[in-house]
């Protein structure tokens, strides 16, 4: 007879109960949230690897233009890079970065020195500077038309 029983209660506590379900859904929303942070962790990441190739291509453009008209002046125009003295590989690169960091490019430029500079992502965390000197890396600092050093 009690075997019976014992079978009668196992089927009637085969569903999970509210408390378990909501603790079953408090841990995959947790599972989510932690993926989707390394998911934009990584997206960041790409973007900042990419602007760093983008400005450290400006180097070789840089050294054309030198070697081309004896002067680094005309690799910017203002403050940004400039796309009228050599459009297609300046405009590319510059619109390149603008999509990654949704910021110009900064560049400063003197007959024997220059400075260029991009935005990393997340705004904040510093900027990728090239100069004259043969610097490349992160700087907190911003270059500017006095300052044609990164560090």
């Amino acid at each position: 007879m009690e075997l019976f029983n014992f079978r009668k209660n196992i089927h009637a506590s085969a569903g999970l109960t509210l408390i378990e379900l909501l603790v079953v859904i408090v841990i995959i929303g947790i599972l989510a949230t932690m993926g989707f942070t390394a998911v934009a962790r990584s997206r960041n990441k790409a973007n900042n690897s990419r602007i760093q190739a983008e400005i450290s291509q400006i180097r070789v453009q840089a050294d054309l233009i030198k070697n081309e008209t004896d002067s680094f002046s005309v690799l910017c125009a203002g403050n940004t890079l400039n796309d009228a003295g050599y459009p297609t590989t300046l405009k590319l690169i510059e619109d390149d970065v603008k999509i990654r960091s949704s910021t110009d490019v900064i560049c400063y430029a003197t007959v024997n020195a220059y400075c260029v500079q991009a935005q990393m992502v997340p705004t904040g965390s510093g900027n990728y500077c090239i100069d004259s000197s043969g610097y490349a890396g992160t700087s907190p600092a911003a270059c500017d038309d006095t300052n044609f050093d990164c560090n």
